[in-house]
Parts: C-alpha cells; sequence; structure tokens
C-alpha cells in the first residue's frame, strides 16, 4: 500500500522535548525521548499534600497524527512552531517551561 502525505506527522517529536506548562491551569506536562520511544508525563499536583506525581503515557502515532491514550481515551497532540505552542486535546494549550 502506498503512504500519503496524510500518513506522516505534520511535525517531529524531537523540537517538543521539554517541560510544558498549561496556559488553562491544568497539570504540568513533560515530553522526553527514552531509546527510540518518546514518553509524556503529566504532573498531577495534590491539593491536600502538595505532593507530584507523574503519569507516563508512550506517544504514539496514527497516520498524521501524535496521541497518547489515558483509560482507553485518545488525546491527541499538536504543535505548532511557529508560536511554540503544544495543544493536548481536552488538555488546552501549553507553552515551554
Amino acid at each position: 500500500m502506498k503512504r500519503t502525505k496524510e500518513d506522516y506527522p505534520s511535525f517531529n517529536l524531537f523540537p517538543i522535548v521539554g517541560t510544558w506548562e498549561s496556559v488553562n491551569l491544568n497539570p504540568t506536562v513533560i515530553i522526553y525521548q527514552d531509546d527510540k520511544k518518546y514518553l509524556l508525563s503529566i504532573i498531577y499536583v495534590s491539593e491536600t499534600t502538595k505532593q507530584a506525581s507523574p503519569a507516563t503515557y508512550e506517544i504514539q502515532q496514527d497516520g498524521s497524527q501524535y496521541f497518547i491514550s489515558i483509560a482507553s481515551k485518545r488525546l491527541y497532540i499538536d504543535y505548532d512552531s511557529t508560536k511554540d505552542v503544544l495543544s493536548i486535546s481536552s488538555l488546552g494549550d501549553y507553552l515551554r517551561n
């Protein structure tokens, strides 16, 4: 089967490696590379204990889109390199820390 432009992601994952803070006060996100995989950790902070606890997910690709799976739900990841803004569906926009 011949691959089309829609089969390839619109951006490379390497430029989004780093720490990202939500513009909507959602949990902080850290993206890093482990061997050949890219991982996304969401850092949840307890309101009562103020302790941070990460939840880590492998970034996967479906055609031209990247996503993580949380409780059998896909959260899609997009990146605007011009504005340096990371977008995660249902979590909103993130700025580089």
